[in-house]
């Protein structure tokens, strides 16, 4: 597997000059001649090449980067590109239409462009490399404006085509050409004009001042009075950017005092600085600190704020490393309360310390969920949010969340209605919590603990628990973890959970229902990619119901759903794999 990890320039070149330092020159001859052997029979005589004396390698360097010639290259390359979206129709004609042409992924006719643009961004890079920084900053500026080309169906040559180029670290050389060309009157300014620019063009992460520094090791020139003037420039804007570019610059010129003077006097203005200067603390490994900064913040930004969560992640952080009991349960109720997702729930039941305590947490975060689905946030207080990350964007709540809490909290009447007012199709939905109640009831009917539940309940289960982590947003690698926090809260709250006489009979009853109801729907629908989904439901029920000892109207059950479809040989075949697993789990539990 490749390495994924990246050194700066800076941090490289900072590394070679360390390694040459220490090292004789015996040594270096070593190096060299090992080097030498690695190389391949056509990579000879570029190796000889690099091993010229200083004045030679000038004049080699000056005529391979063909210096006069750049920017005319550049000019022909984008005559070439606007040419080919000019006849872009003629291309959609011959290739587009009905033919294994994918509109979406292809670069289509401008394929053949990625070869040759590369080259001139590597061009580009060597220019910088050798000092010419105004010819680096013109080039830089006509290769990236290359990317606005596009044709009628919005089609061109991308940032993201250039597999084999850094694109990050070309902004970056651009952006610190940019600012050694530009007068020390005018550089803050123009440099904030051009990293806004940069960032059009190239997409992804907001461009820092930190990419110019470590994409050379040389100094910046003029530092100290840039940092001030940039500060400056910066207090006057309101933009999204200027806000890190702010604290970013507050940090590299103040340090972790920096971040901290300005989250207290001007932390409800500027938000991210608390997480800044908490950031900064625990890399530090000033765990205490962090507690009380987080602490502070709390008490200090409004209640409504999503980002509150992100900063109580941090109070978490240092609570548990410092083992403080109750601040971690407090931390973990305000990371809940400001983003209340599956992922926070469960880590509220984590921190409770009794039955008692974790059933009372889950009724308050219940209601808590209630109070938001009630007052959800407009579609403008989300898109307006929305930046690189969803720290400040408002929690959106749907009802899946509250079905667990309920369920969590064992408030059967209140998960109950809430599952009986959706419809038996659309389970698959976060918005539905029917799926997930109507599971959850068969099994604790089954007076089973989840590992000894028969087969098609185990699977129905299993799904169900897959989904609700789907719903999550993990990715697949992450979801390991929380599908197995999840096993674990269910396990727990189902072995001391019990359902109220009177009450089983008539939730059993619902659920069967339910079942038949979905069962006819999605039979009667065709939709055949849940046959087996439906099969499946259906033998569960049949199977809580023999082992609540009622045979008769299992058996019932099953030949009433049968019967009720007895030309859906599909669905049959299904039904007749469920029924199958059910009997050789029975057949296997007699034997044992």
């Amino acid at each position: 597997m490749p390495r994924t990890d990246k050194v700066t320039l800076k941090a490289f070149w900072e590394a070679v000059e360390r390694r040459l330092t220490v090292c004789s020159v015996q040594e270096l001859r070593v190096v060299l001649r090992a080097m030498a052997q690695q190389t391949l029979p056509t990579g000879r005589q570029a190796f000889l090449d690099t091993l010229h004396t200083a004045e030679e390698t000038g004049d080699t360097v000056q005529q391979a980067l063909r210096q006069d010639a750049l920017l005319a290259d550049i000019d022909d390359l984008m005559r070439e590109l606007q040419a080919e979206t000019k006849r872009a129709d003629s291309w959609e004609e011959r290739h587009g239409y009905g033919n294994d042409y994918d509109e979406e992924d292809s670069l289509g006719p401008y394929e053949e462009f990625v070869g040759p643009l590369t080259a001139l961004f590597e061009r580009v890079e060597a220019v910088f490399d050798y000092g010419n920084l105004p010819l680096a900053r013109a080039a830089y500026e006509k290769l990236f404006k290359l990317f606005e080309l596009e044709d009628d169906y919005g089609r061109g040559v991308q940032p993201d085509d250039l597999m084999s180029l850094d694109v990050g670290e070309a902004r970056a050389r651009f952006l610190r050409a940019v600012y050694e060309t530009t007068p020390p009157a005018r550089r803050s300014t123009i440099l904030f004009e051009q990293m806004q620019q940069a960032r059009s063009w190239v997409g992804g992460s907001c461009p820092m001042l930190n990419d110019l520094l470590q994409v050379s090791p040389k100094p910046l020139s003029d530092w100290e009075q840039f940092l001030t003037d940039w500060i400056a420039l910066l207090r006057t804007r309101t933009d999204r950017e200027a806000d890190a570019w702010l604290r970013e610059a507050i940090h590299l010129s103040q340090g972790t005092q920096g971040l901290e003077t300005l989250a207290r006097t001007e932390g409800k203005a500027h938000p991210r600085a608390y997480l800044d200067w908490l950031a900064a603390l625990k890399k530090e490994g000033r765990h205490r600190e962090v507690l009380a900064a987080a602490q502070e913040a709390l008490q200090t930004l409004s209640a409504t704020l999503p980002i509150r969560a992100a900063i109580a992640d941090y109070l978490c952080a240092a609570a548990a490393h410092l083992k403080e009991t109750q601040a971690l349960r407090s931390g973990r109720w305000e990371a809940f309360a400001a983003k209340p997702t599956l992922a926070r729930l469960l880590d509220l039941w984590d921190v409770a310390s009794s039955e008692a305590d974790r059933t009372g947490l889950m009724r308050q975060a219940a209601q808590h969920i209630k109070h938001l689905l009630a007052h959800p946030p407009s579609h403008r207080e989300i898109t307006e949010a929305f930046g690189e990350d969803d720290l400040e964007v408002p929690a959106w709540v749907d009802k899946s969340v509250l079905a667990h809490a309920y369920l969590l909290g064992e408030e059967w009447g209140a998960a109950h209605q809430l599952a009986a007012r959706d419809q038996v199709l659309g389970w698959s939905s976060s918005d539905n919590p029917q799926g997930l109640v109507v599971p959850f009831f068969l099994v604790l009917l089954s007076e089973k603990k989840p590992a000894a539940l028969p087969s098609n309940l185990t699977h129905l289960w299993q799904r169900v628990l897959q989904q609700s982590i789907g719903f999550g947003f993990w990715s697949e690698e992450e979801e390991a973890g929380p599908l197995n926090q999840l096993e674990c809260t269910y396990t727990q709250a189902i072995s001391q959970a019990s359902l109220s006489n009177g009450k089983p009979e008539k939730i059993l009853s619902w659920c069967v229902d339910v079942a038949k109801r979905r069962v006819s729907a999605i039979v009667e629908e065709k939709r055949r990619s849940s046959y087996d989904k439906a099969a499946m439901l259906i033998a569960a029920c049949a199977e809580v119901l023999q082992l609540r000892g009622n045979n008769e109207a299992a058996g019932s059950l099953l030949n009433d759903v049968r019967n009720r479809f007895p030309r859906h040989r599909a669905f049959q075949a299904e039904l007749n794999a469920a029924i199958q697993s059910m009997e050789r789990k029975t057949s296997a539990g007699s034997h044992s």
